[in-house]
């Protein structure tokens, strides 16, 4: 079985080129999201002989505020990048302060996504997903786009209208650990289920190893949490998305 991790910081990682060897004898597949589009440019190098590794064209929204002239990078490279992310919003208080640019880069990409289609998309929605979700609906981004949101903490209200415009969820370990978290897990379809590590801000990662561990353990998790095994239609989502 090939474990599928949907979101990992890989070029955070100190063993990054290990990993990245690592990751062919594991059975394991990672999306790769970059916080910025100059960490994307290198590590598509790093990752270009590995059929298990997809780097995706990031701009982080906790950056956007140092960082905003950096969409540049995005719009001149988007046009040959199959995958997007870390992108999104996030209105914690040490971050509010860039709201508008926030915004401003993240439907700027978005639209631009939506015009290109077939993107897959991982999506940060911190406290913002009427925001993100408002966004995703006015340029019709899931018709023709994968969209992915990562660590989803909205409200059901919030959730409900995520399922009906047809996002994928990437879960991870740390949402079992509260009840708002893993009535967030109990209420996904079950075709739109993914998992992620988040690595390594969720736990230091050594080996590809540990990933394929800790992706097994957050599966395992929440099959017990819903009661049926999830193991393979997880599989099968992955795969889709990575198709």
């Amino acid at each position: 079985m090939i474990l599928y991790d949907m979101h990992c910081h890989l070029d955070l990682m100190p063993r990054m080129k290990n990993i990245i060897q690592e990751s062919l004898k594991e059975e394991l597949g990672i999306l790769a999201v970059t916080t910025t589009p100059k960490a994307y440019k290198k590590e598509i190098e790093y990752c270009k002989d590995n059929r298990n590794i997809k780097v995706a064209l990031g701009l982080h929204p906790q950056l956007v505020k140092d960082r905003y002239d950096e969409l540049s990078i995005i719009i001149n490279n988007i046009c040959n990048a199959k995958y997007i992310g870390e992108i999104g919003l996030d209105f914690n208080k040490q971050y509010y302060a860039s709201k508008e640019k926030q915004i401003e880069v993240f439907s700027e990409i978005i639209r631009m996504c939506s015009e290109l289609g077939e993107r897959i998309i991982s999506i940060h929605s911190v406290k913002s997903a009427e925001y993100v979700l408002n966004i995703l609906e006015t340029f019709n981004t899931t018709r023709n786009n994968r969209c992915i949101l990562h660590w989803f903490t909205g409200t059901e209200k919030q959730l409900i209208k995520a399922i009906e415009l047809g996002c994928y969820f990437s879960v991870n370990k740390k949402m079992l650990d509260t009840e708002r978290g893993r009535g967030v897990i109990r209420m996904i379809p079950k075709n739109k289920l993914l998992v992620e590590t988040d690595a390594p801000f969720i736990q230091e990662i050594t080996f590809g190893r540990d990933i394929y561990e800790e992706l097994y353990q957050t599966i395992n998790i929440i099959s017990k949490l819903r009661e049926e095994d999830l193991f393979k239609t997880i599989e099968e989502n992955s795969q889709k998305i990575f198709r």
